[in-house]
């Protein structure tokens, strides 16, 4: 079982990202993207530097909220991921303090931050790939333009009359994020037997994603720079047996959406798959008014919600409904 979540936000004046300080000038971090040009009457690609957030960034905030739900859900974290202010984040590349009979089996049952994040620990050859994924967070560059600009500051001592003067860059776009959670791989041990408290584990997964989004919980330099944001829009995918993704939540200029897009691929995903019992629900969420089709002859579940809120916990009830969950 996978699931797959892609979200649009409407972020601006943000410096939830930056890389560099050059002097009294502190950069944000920009990457390459693609965008869709038309010359001559033939279709083209534009390379551009855009602000970005890195996925890095977006999995530091979600494991933060792993560690602050998990207490109150009453699941295992390790004492190392407990102090991950005082450490300076999660750093999954040691055995300080776990002991001399450390393991893949045993970090996975002591902790659901490592179970779900994954870890490397070279000296012992262990490693476990993190069952949820997180893209960078970048600017749909074919519904709008992404504006990188430099902000201009001056500190000033009136003791002294002496100037500080610092720039700092700011971001603001439409925003596009991606997220993938194994489902099948949480609390799996090495040998395929499962923990006890495996559901738990995956709900707690999309609890984690729904505090991440609503609560705006990545990304640094909030105190000055707290970002004038809102969700635009998103679309969830649970699919079973074979992992099926989302399409990347772009909005184009002729009217095509990812909503749209991600419907006609499953139906036509499920058709493909039918030998194999292909299953995928969806639900999505919609604040610009998108021209949403729907197809003839619809081979998948799909459910509209109003907030994320309602979004992710409609995702968590299907999966649970699969499992045959009750609650």
């Amino acid at each position: 079982m996978f699931a797959s979540i892609a979200f649009r936000f409407r972020v601006e004046v943000e410096a939830l990202n930056m890389v560099e300080s050059l002097g009294a000038y502190t950069r944000h971090r920009t990457v390459s993207v693609f965008k869709r040009v038309e010359k001559n009457g033939k279709l083209m690609y534009r390379i551009m530097t855009v602000p970005a957030i890195s996925g890095q960034s977006i999995a530091n905030g979600y494991q933060r909220m792993l560690v602050e739900l998990a207490s109150r859900l009453g699941l295992p974290v390790c004492d190392q991921c407990k102090r991950y202010e005082s450490i300076g984040g999660f750093i999954k590349h040691s055995t300080e303090g776990k002991g001399s009979n450390v393991n893949h089996d045993s970090l996975i049952e002591s902790c659901v931050v490592e179970d779900l994040t994954g870890f490397l620990i070279p000296e012992l050859g262990v490693r476990r790939t993190s069952a949820v994924m997180f893209s960078y967070l970048v600017p749909d560059t074919e519904s709008g333009k992404a504006v990188l600009e430099s902000q201009f500051h001056v500190r000033y001592n009136f003791e002294t009359g002496a100037h500080n003067p610092f720039n700092i860059e700011s971001g603001s776009a439409i925003y596009m994020l991606t997220v993938g959670v194994d489902i099948d791989k949480i609390g799996k041990r090495s040998n395929g037997t499962f923990v006890g408290d495996k559901w738990k584990r995956v709900k707690l997964a999309f609890k984690a994603i729904e505090a991440l989004v609503e609560g705006l919980n990545f990304g640094a330099k909030k105190a000055r720079y707290l970002p004038i944001s809102e969700v635009l829009g998103a679309i969830g995918a649970v699919s079973d047996p074979v992992p099926f993704m989302v399409s990347a939540p772009r909005v184009y200029v002729n009217g095509d959406d990812y909503i749209s897009k991600t419907i006609a691929r499953a139906s036509k995903y499920i058709e493909a798959l039918r030998e194999v019992n292909e299953r995928i629900h969806l639900v999505y969420m919609d604040n610009e008014g998108l021209n949403i089709k729907i197809p003839d002859n619809l081979k998948v579940e799909v459910v509209k919600a109003s907030t994320i809120t309602e979004l992710i916990e409609t995702l968590i009830t299907v999966i649970e409904k699969l499992q045959g969950i009750s609650k």
